[in-house]
């Protein structure tokens, strides 16, 4: 095709996909797209395909446009997008590249923003969404920045924010939210009431009343009882029996509660009614009732196992109410003869528990053990903190090694990281549980939230502190640049400076200040250019790895080729898999190279 001529049909392409001709456009370009390829046109045939959601195709296509155009801010922010969509938190990765390249990319700020939000990191998402709201202006954009500020802890920002940049919107619910969460409750109750005087809203209701029972809880509780004769609105409701529970008034309370007990109908709402009443009956003295309330509420949930949290904490409301109200062998005989059939861990860490309250020590050990074995994951901590509490350090670092080793998804290994690295339970004062969860945390850097991040910092500083007391500098200044390299800006736990009187003490202290940064440059250099194959690194299946070896030999074939050796037509989802699993090690293997007589072109390349 000639020159001038592939040109015009480039614009068309371009025109089509404008229109939201995805699959004409899709058409052009492949026709288009011949030898070494015209980036132009690759980038858009691979957004073509993401539109006509051929996700598995859009996904190699960006994937080796990710290798060959590393600085385009599209192919990262598409491939954050199709990622996404399949819920991968590489996709939080892709999406910060795309902003890195280009921050006045608005598109990727947004999606960036919302994936932070979505993997419940505000923290890490304010300085995206302040950059997207100076360049957009959208009152939207500006809405979700303040509630990024609120749900970091940070209400009073958001507060200014919205008085600042939303003067218009002072009577939507999210701004009475704020003041009522700066405590700024005389002007939240005010503005809530003329608001619900005009919409009758049952949620601006229970801000207004919330608000005026902090200011005056007499008149909060005439207004509870003037509202709720008009609406039966549940949450309400429910905000009024806590309130009289708050005051002491169990019996009045039990009446409050009374209606929303047949209306609650089924699920976690009932469940959450019942343990309510269970509770009250105890505190309003009438300790049968409510025994008889436990007790049929644990049955129920015993039978459908629906919801092991709540299962929990009516366990745990359960057993207090127990050892307060009866004498130890009978509390024991009732608990027992509910749940000891019950092989679940819920049912067998409430057993344990228990028993320790009680003082038995050996049941406790046994229950709490049986616990783990049935699920290491929510009873392995469990009964690591009570060898820990027991003082057997030795068993509590081994169960601890095993759950930490055994852990397969993030957001339980930052859960498990909150517990070692508390400082009250002080398990972090074992030396190998603390350097293999380091290593864990640092193997999932890219898929860690700001809380995850802190904790990885908070690791690295303790393990910098060890090695400044075992005079051991080198390796300090190394943990200290680490853990100033994964510190979130806004950090809640620690400070940089933590980080820099470490370094300080380092270089007084040290006979011969040697540099630790370039020694570890030269090591990174010299592993990234040892010899070997880079698919060694992949898990190739036999299609695959065909493939892989046919591409080395003869370097370039078409999909016909490709076909002939495999004797399958579904040689292009082979030759995907093994551009995504190439990519995700930061490997290149094949490219395309446009599409030929005989197919797709596909090239082998090492790099």
């Amino acid at each position: 095709m000639p020159p001038e001529q592939a040109e015009d049909q480039k614009k068309k392409a371009f025109r089509l996909y404008e229109l939201g001709h995805y699959r004409e456009s899709l058409e052009l370009c492949r026709s288009l797209v011949q030898g070494p390829g015209d980036s132009e046109v690759a980038v858009l045939c691979a957004t073509n395909l993401f539109h006509l959601g051929k996700f598995d195709e859009a996904e190699a296509y960006f994937r080796d446009l990710s290798m060959s155009l590393p600085a385009s801010s599209h192919v990262h922010s598409y491939l954050g997008r199709i990622l996404a969509m399949r819920f991968d938190p590489r996709a939080v990765s892709e999406y910060a590249k795309a902003v890195v390249l280009d921050p006045g990319n608005l598109e990727a700020l947004r999606a960036y923003a919302e994936a932070l939000l979505a993997n419940r990191d505000p923290i890490r998402a304010i300085p995206v969404l302040k950059r997207l709201a100076e360049r957009s202006l959208r009152e939207e954009d500006i809405k979700t920045l303040a509630r990024a500020l609120h749900a970091s802890g940070q209400p009073g920002e958001a507060l200014k924010l919205w008085k600042n940049s939303l003067a218009g919107s002072s009577s939507e619910r999210e701004y009475l939210e704020l003041l009522l969460a700066c405590g700024q409750f005389s002007d939240a109750a005010n503005a809530a009431l003329e608001v619900f005087t005009k919409t009758a809203d049952p949620g601006i209701a229970r801000i207004y009343l919330r608000s005026l029972a902090r200011t005056d809880p007499a008149s909060a509780d005439r207004e509870y009882s003037r509202i709720l004769a008009d609406t039966s609105d549940s949450g309400l409701r429910t905000d009024y029996v806590r309130f009289l529970r708050s005051r002491g008034a169990y019996d009045a309370a039990l009446t409050a509660l009374a209606p929303l007990l047949p209306a609650a109908g089924r699920g976690d709402r009932r469940e959450a009614c019942l343990l309510e009443e269970c509770e009250l009956r105890a505190e309003a003295g009438r300790i049968p009732a409510a025994l008889q309330c436990y007790q049929s509420l644990i049955r129920g949930e015993l039978e459908s196992l629906a919801d092991m949290d709540l299962l929990a904490a009516i366990l745990r409301s359960e057993r207090r109410f127990l050892l307060t109200h009866f004498p130890a062998k009978e509390a024991e005989s009732l608990l027992l003869s509910q749940i000891s059939s019950h092989p679940n861990v819920v049912c067998l860490l409430a057993v344990a528990g228990f028993y320790e309250d009680l003082g038995d020590m050996v049941e406790a050990r046994s229950w709490y053990y049986r616990g783990f074995r049935s699920d290491f994951l929510a009873g392995g901590p469990q009964y690591a903190k009570f060898l820990f509490r027991q003082g057997d350090l030795r068993e509590c670092e081994k169960i601890m090694l095993y759950v930490v080793n055994s852990i397969r998804k993030t957001e339980d290994l930052i859960r498990i990281a909150e517990l070692v690295m508390d400082e009250k339970e002080t398990l972090y004062r074992m030396p190998r549980l603390l350097g293999r969860l380091r290593q864990r945390l640092e193997d999932r850097v890219p898929e860690l939230n700001s809380p995850g991040l802190e904790l990885l910092a908070l690791t690295l500083l303790v393990s910098a502190s060890r090695a400044l007391e075992a005079a051991d500098y080198s390796t300090c200044k190394r943990f200290c640049l680490s853990g100033l390299d994964v510190l979130p800006a806004t950090s809640h736990i620690i400070r940089a400076d933590d980080f820099l009187t470490l370094v300080k003490s380092c270089k007084e202290r040290s006979l011969c200040d040697l540099p630790v940064m370039e020694v570890a440059a030269r090591e990174t250099t010299e592993a990234g250019v040892k010899e070997g194959d880079p698919e060694r690194e992949l898990d190739l299946d036999d299609p695959e790895r065909k493939i892989v070896e046919f591409l080395k030999t003869h370097r370039r074939a078409s999909e016909m080729d490709l076909r002939t050796l495999l004797g399958s037509r579904r040689v292009v989802g082979i030759v995907n898999r093994i551009i995504q699993k190439a990519s995700g090690k930061g490997l290149r293997i094949i490219e395309k190279k446009g599409i030929g007589e005989h197919g797709e072109i596909y090239e082998y390349v090492r790099a």
